[in-house]
């Protein structure tokens, strides 16, 4: 199993850039040894305290603003963990204020909120009969996630693709992880073999960033819709993409 040894900035500049951390991965050569996670408390602390100055900052820098449109949206889509051995579903809700006194060229809109990210994947083998390539190539791994991820979200244009986004920040959560230790194959006294797995067990928290990217069209002046391309990664090393749709409206 590999561990992320992670180095995150400590704070954010005013331009509210988004710094991402290294991994360092430490591979294991012992199958059947499941290693517990590395858990910073520290990080997760520091994560939280940035999440939140981030915040105060740019509302600060927002008062006084005529009107400030909160952003409600809805999205689903498809996930590949890590290198897409595993695929899943996403599903994530969305909250945002727009903080912009006013818009131009080059800066739209400029949102501040939080998302709530809800994560599931399996991958299954072939439990009933399996054949001899089948047996070994294919494993039983199961993630399921729920994810925070405060954000601040860029519109750069006004009139040409005007709905064009980039979304940054750090992702805090829980993550619950089951795969297969070994696995053996049974015979019945009909003739037919079944699979029979050992898991094992990785649950606990885990911090990061994402990065996402899409498009958004209004419907009307009220609803919109778009579609969204995530790249996530954390502490444990798993590098996700997610390719979905989104829904929204503004109040």
């Amino acid at each position: 199993m590999q561990v992320a040894m992670i180095q995150f900035v400590e704070t954010l500049k005013e331009n509210l850039h988004s710094y991402p951390f290294q991994n360092h991965h430490l591979e294991s050569t012992i199958l059947n040894i499941i290693r517990p996670s590395f858990l910073n408390y520290n990080f997760i602390i520091k994560t939280l305290l940035t999440s939140i100055l981030t915040f105060l900052m740019v509302v600060t820098f927002g008062q006084g603003s005529p009107e400030k449109d909160l952003y409600l949206k809805l999205s689903g889509g498809r996930v590949n963990f890590g290198t897409g051995d595993i695929l899943g579903y996403s599903f994530s809700f969305d909250a945002s204020k727009n903080i912009l006194k006013k818009s131009s060229f080059a800066l739209d809109k400029l949102l501040v909120g939080a998302e709530l990210i809800f994560e599931n994947g399996v991958k299954n083998p072939k439990i009933v009969n399996p054949l001899q390539q089948e047996f070994f190539s294919k494993t039983f791994q199961h993630v399921s996630s729920s994810i925070l991820w405060p954000k601040v979200s860029y519109y750069p244009f006004r009139k040409i693709v005007s709905g064009f986004n980039i979304q940054v920040g750090p992702t805090v959560g829980y993550s619950y992880r089951s795969s297969e230790q070994r696995a053996q194959r049974t015979v019945d006294v009909l003739g037919q073999s079944s699979r029979l797995s050992t898991l094992v067990f990785d649950n606990g928290f885990v911090y990061g960033y994402r990065i996402s990217t899409g498009m958004e069209f209004k419907i009307s002046k009220k609803i919109l819709a778009g579609f969204r391309l995530d790249f996530s990664n954390n502490n444990e090393a798993e590098i996700n993409t997610l390719a979905g749709l989104k829904v929204g409206m503004v109040l």
